[in-house]
C-alpha cells in the first residue's frame, strides 16, 4: 500500500515473553518499519509493552485515550477486538486466530470484520466448523519470523548434537527430555517463562545450541535459528523436523493435530537418533526463505488494502453494528459465576504449571515402575526353582 496507514493492533494481554505477545511485537514494529504508525491496545499493560514503547509505539488499556481514528485495526484476541470496533465502527477490521481451543481466540462477529486470519489448518476448521464463519472470509496466512533479529550462528551444526534447549511449552515435557539428552550425553539448558527462564531475546541465544525441542512459532524459530527441531510439548510429540515433514508440520503449526505420540524418553532418543546435520541445515534455510516475516507483512498490506476498500464501497449498517454489539455483550460481559474471567491470568499459568507436573509425576511414575520391573525380574533370576 503507497500512503502510511495508522493501524491498531489489539492483544489481550502485553505481559511477558510468549506467542501472541512476540507475534504482535514484530508485526508492529514491521509496519512501523515501513512507514505505518502502529497502535497497540491491550486491557493488561505489563514489562513486554517497553518493546513497543521503546520504539515510539504507543500501547494504551483505554481507548478512549485515542483520539484519532485508525485506517484499520489488526486484532487478536475477541475481546479487545470487540472493544476496538465498537469504540471506532466506522473502522473496517481483520480477525486473526492463534489457537484451537483457547476461548478468548474465539472470532469476533462483527460486520467491520472483512476477513478472518487462520495460523494453521486447525485454527482455520475451528473458525468454519465451531463459529460459522464462511470460508471464503477466511484467509490462512502461517506464523512468521523477524530474521532481522536472528544474528549469524557461531558455528556449524556438528555431526551429532552436544547442546540442546528446552523452549517454551515444551517446558512440560521437560522430564522426559531432560532424561533422553542424560542417556546421550547432551548438554541441557531451559529457555522461556514456562520454563521459568524468560529472556527477552531467545533467537541470540537459540543460535548457540545444535538441537531445540520446541512446539508451534517456538519451533519454527528454533528453526529459522539454524538448529535441528524436535516438535513436542506437554501435549504430545511430533518429532525430528525434516526436509521431508517439514510442508505437512508448517500447516499444523508444528503444533496441536502434529503432537499426536506420547512424550516418553525413549521415543525422544529415537528422534535423536534421527538428527542429520546437513538435513537441518537445509531445513532451516527453507524455514528462513518460507516464513520471513516481510512476506507475512506483504500478505497483511493486501488484507488492510482490501479491507479499507470493502468498507468504503459497503459501509457497516446501524442496524447490523447493533445487533453484533448486542451479541458481543451477550457472549463476553462478565456474568456470576463465569469461569472464563476468574483470575484468567492466573488460570492459564497454574494451568501451565499443572500441566507440567503432570508429566513430571509421569515420568516419575513410569521411572518407578521400571526400577520395579527390573528388581523383580532379578529377584526372578535368583529365586530357587
Amino acid at each position: 500500500m503507497s500512503r502510511s496507514l495508522t493501524i491498531l493492533f489489539t492483544n489481550i494481554w502485553l505481559e511477558r515473553h510468549a506467542g501472541s505477545e512476540v507475534v504482535l511485537r514484530d508485526l508492529a514494529l514491521g509496519a512501523q518499519r515501513r512507514g505505518n504508525r502502529p497502535i497497540v491496545y491491550t486491557p493488561t499493560i505489563g514489562p513486554f509493552a517497553q518493546h513497543l514503547t521503546r520504539r515510539g509505539i504507543a500501547v494504551v488499556d483505554d481507548l478512549r485515550r485515542i483520539a484519532e481514528a485508525p485506517d484499520v485495526i489488526h486484532a487478536h484476541h475477541v475481546i479487545p477486538c470487540g472493544e476496538a470496533i465498537i469504540r471506532f465502527p466506522g473502522v473496517p477490521a481483520i480477525d486473526v486466530c492463534h489457537s484451537f481451543d483457547h476461548w478468548v481466540e474465539a472470532p469476533a462477529h462483527f460486520p467491520q470484520v472483512t476477513n478472518y486470519v487462520a495460523v494453521d489448518e486447525a485454527c482455520r476448521d475451528r473458525l468454519v466448523h465451531a463459529h460459522g464463519i464462511d470460508p471464503a472470509r477466511i484467509v490462512t496466512l502461517y506464523n512468521a519470523v523477524d530474521l532481522t533479529r536472528i544474528p549469524p550462528r557461531p558455528r556449524p551444526l556438528p555431526q551429532r548434537p552436544r547442546r540442546a534447549a528446552v523452549f517454551s511449552k515444551a517446558a512440560a515435557a521437560a522430564p522426559a527430555i531432560r532424561a533422553a539428552c542424560a542417556a546421550l550425553s547432551i548438554e541441557l539448558a531451559t529457555l522461556g517463562p514456562q520454563a521459568g527462564r524468560e529472556i527477552d531475546d531467545p533467537e541470540r541465544h537459540l543460535v548457540e545450541f545444535d538441537l531445540v525441542f520446541a512446539s508451534a512459532r517456538a519451533a519454527l524459530e528454533g528453526l529459522c535459528c539454524g538448529c535441528a527441531v524436535i516438535a513436542c510439548d506437554g501435549r504430545g510429540l511430533a518429532g525430528m523436523v525434516t526436509s521431508e515433514n517439514f510442508a505437512a508440520l508448517r500447516t499444523k503449526n508444528f503444533g496441536l493435530r502434529s503432537l499426536v505420540r506420547p512424550v516418553t524418553a525413549q521415543a525422544l532418543i529415537d528422534e535423536i537418533g534421527r538428527y542429520d546435520c546437513e538435513d537441518a541445515r537445509v531445513v532451516g534455510e527453507r524455514a528462513r526463505r518460507e516464513a520471513d516475516l516481510d512476506d507475512l507483512l506483504d500478505a497483511f498490506a493486501k488484507l488492510y488494502a482490501e479491507a479499507i476498500e470493502a468498507r468504503r464501497a459497503a459501509p457497516a449498517s446501524p442496524a447490523a453494528h447493533a445487533e453484533a454489539v448486542t451479541r458481543f455483550l451477550r457472549e463476553y460481559l462478565p456474568r456470576l459465576g463465569d469461569p472464563r474471567w476468574e483470575s484468567l491470568a492466573e488460570r492459564e499459568a497454574f494451568a501451565e504449571r499443572l500441566r507440567a507436573l503432570e508429566a513430571e509425576l509421569a515420568f516419575v511414575n513410569r521411572s518407578r515402575l521400571f526400577k520395579l520391573g527390573r528388581w523383580l525380574r532379578r529377584l526372578r533370576a535368583t529365586w530357587p526353582p
